[in-house]
């Protein structure tokens, strides 16, 4: 655990260096998110609970043709074991093949997805946030980074997809059809990605209090029609049964609900204080975490659920500092450090499990 523990002092003393100005924006970034990525793609292959598969998938697509990745559609099988078919997104295997080229060391996947996903989710935060240090310890902290010991592909589909936001921001003619792709090449490395399409329609309504309370509205109601919705869909389609029972992943509260909590008050807050100039970030913001917190509820009964609030979640990095503004100035130190002491309780909350007990892959098993 002590690799955690040092990383996440190291991230505090960048923050430091970063407002006493003897470092840039761009240098506190570069810095932190290559070490997250070093510390990521450097791990063995029992850290994490799905590691060692993304090690075998890439072993196993080594031995796919180029003509069988090309011409499979969206998905492609990659083994069939007793003969069922297993599958995988064709952007995924791609990149496995990719690296195959180069490599028989299934090391290499691991490194290069953590290095394309902290790039990405680097430049989300330098493309979006004024003040870096505190996204970038939301990042490390909260639950993302953790998630990519296990989640790496849905971690790096989510680091391609946010790009559509920064798109969107742009607002130019070719802002919705680029987020468009942008997310589109996200889904070829996991489907789930589809939901960010969200982002589209959110960002072409008006940000004004009416939607605002409109939609807040409908999140509130959102788990009762999922449950709603499901059963029709055990009647419906059967087939689909697995992916809304109970146990399909490991679910429970825990601590998270000190989290919940303290979102769903912001929520609350800035609705009540939410002025029609605003702006369109934190309209966004606000309603994405809704969401998030929606889903997550619905996620206690059905687990599937909580992946996709993963690409809601991530909207946490502008939750926290935007509630910044609409705290009086002489509470908002103290409002930012106790957010950095909950974050850093949580993320030794997250180091300290069995299955992210750290070793780097040249120790054997640790």
């Amino acid at each position: 655990m002590y690799i955690y523990i040092l990383e996440m002092l190291f991230v505090l003393f960048a923050g430091a260096l970063l407002y006493s100005k003897r470092i840039s924006k761009k240098s506190f970034l570069i810095i932190c998110f290559f070490l997250m990525s070093i510390v990521l793609g450097l791990r063995g292959e029992n850290v994490g609970e799905d590691t060692l598969h993304y090690i075998e998938v890439f072993e196993k697509t080594n031995n796919l043709s180029w003509k069988t990745l090309l011409n499979s559609g969206t998905d492609v099988v990659y083994e069939t074991v007793w003969n069922v078919d297993r599958s995988m997104e064709v952007g995924y295997l791609l990149l496995n093949r990719i690296i195959g080229i180069f490599t028989d060391n299934g090391q290499w996947v691991l490194i290069i997805v953590a290095f394309i996903t902290y790039y990405f989710m680097g430049k989300f935060v330098y493309d979006n946030c004024k003040d870096v240090f505190f996204p970038t310890y939301i990042i490390l902290c909260e639950s993302f980074y953790m998630q990519s010991f296990n989640l790496a592909r849905q971690a790096l589909a989510i680091s391609i997809g946010l790009q559509a936001y920064t798109l969107l921001k742009k607002n130019n003619k070719y802002s919705i059809i680029n987020a468009i792709i942008t997310i589109f090449i996200a889904f070829l490395i996991h489907k789930s990605a589809i939901v960010l399409l969200f982002l589209i329609p959110l960002w072409l309504i008006k940000d004004n209090r009416k939607w605002l309370k409109l939609i807040l509205f409908g999140s509130g109601f959102l788990p009762l029609f999922v449950i709603f919705f499901s059963k029709i869909i055990l009647i419906v389609i059967p087939k689909y049964a697995s992916y809304l029972e109970n146990n399909y992943w490991e679910n429970s509260v825990g601590g998270i609900i000190i989290l919940w909590i303290i979102e769903i008050f912001m929520i609350i807050y800035i609705f009540r204080k939410y002025n029609n100039n605003d702006g369109k970030e934190i309209f966004i913001t606000t309603v994405l975490t809704a969401l998030y917190l929606s889903l997550e509820f619905v996620g206690l009964k059905f687990t599937v659920f909580s992946r996709i609030t993963l690409y809601f979640r991530i909207f946490l990095i502008f939750l926290f500092p935007y509630f910044t503004k609409y705290i009086r100035p002489n509470s908002r130190l103290l409002y930012r450090t106790g957010m950095i002491v909950l974050l850093s309780i949580f993320f030794l909350s997250y180091a300290s499990t069995p299955v992210r007990l750290y070793y780097f892959f040249w120790q054997l098993g640790g």
